[in-house]
């Protein structure tokens, strides 16, 4: 009496070399279409940080909007340096304006020579969590 033959194929072990086998380039498919980000940088939108100098009397005061994150604290570190250079005394930083940030972001705004005179939400949230003062919210 003989078996009868079973409908799966036999087990290959993966994990010996196989041969590899190539996409056949007539079966590729091309987009013809213009590509998903169409000449935008991925991330970059209304979102991204934005800072600006204003005076309050003498006093310089840099507010910042958008997403304070790790990206944007080269901007924030860069524009409290400029200030820094023209104005002698404590900068005033405003950041109500700030919809996400974290503790990379927010450092620039943490030395010794700033102030934050305000603080969005997510902002108080981060002081708090790091046990530090929370200004006042706007």
């Amino acid at each position: 009496m003989t078996r009868p033959a079973h409908p799966l194929p036999p087990f290959r072990d993966r994990s010996a070399a196989a041969p590899s086998r190539r996409p056949d380039p007539a079966r590729r498919r091309r987009r013809t279409g213009p590509l998903p980000h169409a000449g935008r940088v991925p991330g970059a939108d209304a979102t991204a940080l934005s800072v600006e100098v204003r005076r309050d009397g003498d006093r310089p005061v840099v507010a910042a909007s958008g997403e304070l994150d790790v990206l944007g604290r080269e901007l924030l570190d860069a524009v409290l340096s400029h200030v820094r250079e023209t104005h002698s005394g404590v900068v005033a930083v405003d950041l109500s304006g700030v919809s996400f940030v974290d503790s990379h972001g927010l450092a620039p705004a943490l030395g010794a020579d700033v102030v934050l005179v305000a603080a969005s939400p997510p902002v108080c949230r981060l002081l708090r969590l790091m046990g530090l003062p929370v200004p006042a919210m706007r």
